[in-house]
């Protein structure tokens, strides 16, 4: 258990969320495996490999449960990431993830700026100005053929010419189709906030699934990407926009030890 957090990092009703979500968590209360709630969501910020679930005994016979750089876990590189522990790595995260959605000046941020993207990827749809491009290339190539045609000009190549012409036409319009469908299905504002807050009653690992696309962990930093209901380009390497950025200090009781334990993390939070 955690005693003496200091200062209040969240609110009342966020820690109690929390809180009920970790204890059905707890080792033992209905499987003797242990769900690692953050598998494979987080990679190691200095080497890039995955970080993974990791356990050991302690002196007293306890076992103790860990997320470890793959990395060095397994000497594929010289990484020097150090291990921290499951349940204080699960419970910063599952606070903070939580504690967005339920802020609402920062649910408001999030669905106005995922609007906004969403109005530009549909401005942008590079495919489809390719297409109308190519359509407007076309229809141009076929006026001049029936000009010439009216001219007198009706050879067998420049018929057969018409026709791959009319043919590619007729798949353009097809294709331009399709691509203005795809910007034509936008999502309203109330759509893309229900995305966020259903999460909120969902079992802690179903949760991070569904709420977290990526989280980015060094000893002393912690970055968490948002999963998105608006799609991105799969050429799109942009992280996307800051939502929170925030210091956060946690101390616990570590049996056989005077004094506590102390993490401090700073926080970046992505959509």
């Amino acid at each position: 258990m955690f005693d003496n957090i200091y200062p209040q990092i969240v609110p009342s009703e966020t820690f109690a969320i929390v809180r009920d979500k970790v204890n059905a968590n707890k080792f033992g209360k209905r499987s003797e495996t242990v769900t690692y709630l953050l598998k494979d969501k987080i990679k190691c910020g200095y080497c890039g490999k995955s970080i993974i679930g990791d356990n050991g005994t302690a002196k007293n016979g306890e076992r103790k449960y860990y997320y470890t750089c793959c990395g060095r876990k397994k000497k594929t590189t010289d990484c020097k990431k150090s291990a921290i522990r499951k349940d204080v790595l699960e419970k910063i995260i599952l606070e903070n993830v939580i504690e967005q959605i339920q802020k609402a000046n920062s649910l408001d941020f999030i669905v106005n700026n995922l609007m906004q993207e969403q109005e530009r990827q549909a401005q942008a749809n590079i495919v489809l100005n390719l297409l109308l491009k190519e359509q407007r290339q076309t229809e141009n190539s076929i006026n001049n053929i029936m000009t010439a045609i009216e001219s007198g000009g009706t050879t067998n190549t420049v018929m057969k010419r018409l026709r791959e012409l009319e043919t590619r036409q007729a798949e353009l319009e097809r294709q331009i189709l399709i691509e203005k469908s795809k910007t034509a299905v936008q999502l309203t504002e109330t759509q893309i906030k229900e995305f966020y807050t259903q999460a909120l009653a969902l079992e802690p690992k179903l949760l991070i699934n569904y709420l977290v696309k990526q989280i980015t962990l060094y000893d002393d930093r912690i970055e968490i990407e948002y999963n998105s209901p608006i799609k991105q380009s799969p050429d799109n390497d942009n992280r996307g926009f800051l939502i929170c950025s925030k210091t956060v200090k946690l101390s616990f009781k570590v049996p056989f030890r005077t004094n506590l334990m102390q993490y401090e993390f700073e926080i970046e939070m992505y959509v």
